[in-house]
């Protein structure tokens, strides 16, 4: 329930449009690739959310493999992306709903905008969220238990009627415009268009693993039924979307599609067919979609930060925990950032894309904590052993190293920003107490993100080196390649006895 509900948020109400005016009707294609990519992450993870279920775990695990610095490297990146969540998906709900409460948003430079009294009524939101979230876990459950069937149906009820009221088959074809393969659409769909930002949810099973009966069976099989779920049905949303979607709005190409004068593009969809009906529900579920996955996402954040308190990352406050168990400084300092964040001027769009860049810098350290552990614990008992775990774990690394380079050299420079310059400050802080960081095992991280940004600027589309979308695949992929071993040598010899003790405690 979790995962779906995670998974299915604002993601459903923003992504065909983005994904749409990217790749048009092979928008199709890049939301398989990013199932691909991140069942491929999934699978990684179900292995180690089996044999490491402590709520915070992304936080944890870089830090059992890897030391110190890798820990802060990876925690830190995770958190930047959780703790943003809440209020990406309160924005959501509000650039809907003034379809009929104008007041709650304004344009400016062609950028949807919170007004004050919009950020007034989000910031009550996030209150609202952090409340539920402080009672525990079981009182967040029996609220998500109670959205996730609405969440399951509200999307496909409105693909159906949609493709019954409107089905411009012409709007398929061609399925790949000359414009897509050359500027490799299909593939920037995948991170800048939203689309890896709707599919991660899988890693709220590893997040909320800790406070789950029997994590080995039901964290894998969370993720694998999850994430299978929600693809189908957005596979189903995107069709219906590009097939619903007036032809004469795509005349001039799918890039030039406009749909923001109602709120939301579904909703302008549905206006122009005189779905009145529909417009209402889209606007409930507006409301509905997003407050459920904010409420996870907020409890997920605050066990991240939780986690890197009690792993000695962060100042031990933050792994204070209240009557229900809940970390609840985390949680409130995870709420005031979240408040900041409403007022940043950039659109759902940018802003997603730099969460995903993040969350999935954190994520790619999986593929090399699995293999690692694989040498550091090598006759642990596994409740799930990943098949084929050495090939897997690779391709799975050179694939998220494609979808980060895809985010483009703006988001990607800006995410290596705020990631590697904490770290930089939390070693030099370290240093100066006497403590140690695990240097070696953390040095990595900085030559890899460095690396990328330095792909990003070199190759590519208005770069110095125009290189095609396969060159520029291959070389990101033997880029990838050349890091992974470097990266799993520089594994501590045994895996970190601090961090050990805090998953048997």
């Amino acid at each position: 329930m979790a995962v779906i509900t995670s998974t299915i948020g604002s993601g459903w109400l923003f992504a065909p449009y983005f994904a749409a005016k990217m790749a048009g009707p092979a928008s199709l294609l890049s939301w398989l690739l990013g199932g691909l990519l991140a069942f491929g992450l999934a699978m990684v993870f179900a292995e180690l959310g089996a044999m490491i279920s402590t709520s915070g775990s992304l936080a944890q695990i870089p830090l059992m493999t890897h030391g110190r610095l890798a820990g802060f490297v990876g925690g830190w990146a995770a958190w930047v992306a959780y703790v943003s969540l809440p209020a990406i998906e309160v924005m959501a709900t509000m650039e809907y709903l003034s379809d009929r409460l104008p007041f709650l948003t304004h344009h400016q430079a062609g950028v949807q905008m919170l007004t004050l009294s919009g950020t007034g009524i989000a910031v009550l939101l996030l209150v609202l969220f952090a409340w539920i979230n402080l009672a525990g876990v079981e009182w967040l459950a029996r609220w998500i238990d109670g959205l996730t069937l609405w969440k399951l149906l509200i999307p496909v009820a409105t693909s159906v009627i949609l493709m019954v009221y409107a089905f411009h088959q012409e709007n398929l074809s061609p399925f790949l415009p000359e414009h897509v393969t050359e500027t490799g659409g299909v593939l920037k769909a995948v991170s800048a268009g939203g689309i890896l930002f709707s599919l991660l949810g899988f890693r709220t099973a590893m997040d909320l693993a800790g406070e789950a009966r029997n994590p080995q069976r039901n964290v894998p099989l969370a993720m694998g039924l999850g994430l299978g779920i929600s693809l189908g049905i957005y596979l189903l949303l995107q069709l219906a979307f590009l097939v619903a979607t007036p032809p004469s709005a795509v005349q001039g190409g799918w890039e030039g599609l406009l749909l923001v004068d109602h709120g939301g593009p579904l909703v302008a969809i549905a206006s122009g067919l005189g779905l009145g009906w529909v417009v209402t529900l889209l606007l409930v579920d507006s409301a509905v979609s997003p407050s459920a996955t904010s409420m996870t996402n907020m409890g997920a954040a605050a066990r991240v930060n939780w986690m890197l308190a009690r792993c000695g990352l962060l100042p031990a406050i933050f792994g204070k925990t209240n009557r229900a168990a809940v970390p609840s400084v985390a949680l409130l300092s995870s709420l005031v950032v979240g408040v900041l964040i409403l007022r940043l001027p950039a659109g759902w769009e940018g802003v997603v894309n730099f969460l995903t860049t993040t969350l999935v810098i954190a994520l790619s350290m999986g593929p090399i904590s699995l293999w690692a552990l694989r040498r550091q614990w090598p006759n642990r008992h596994r409740p799930y052993r990943l098949p084929a775990s050495g090939l897997w774990c690779m391709a799975s690394f050179v694939v998220t190293s494609w979808a980060i380079f895809w985010s483009g050299w703006t988001t990607l420079r800006l995410a290596t920003l705020a990631i590697l310059l904490p770290a930089v400050i939390f070693a030099i802080a370290e240093a100066a107490r006497g403590r140690r960081v695990n240097a070696p095992g953390g040095v990595w991280w900085f030559v890899y993100l460095a690396g990328l940004c330095a792909l990003s600027a070199l190759i590519g589309d208005g770069r110095p080196y125009a290189a095609s979308m396969s060159g520029q695949l291959l070389t990101v992929g033997l880029y990838a390649l050349l890091v992974f071993p470097l990266a799993v040598r520089s594994r501590l010899p045994e895996a970190s006895p601090q961090a050990t003790r805090l998953m048997e405690n």
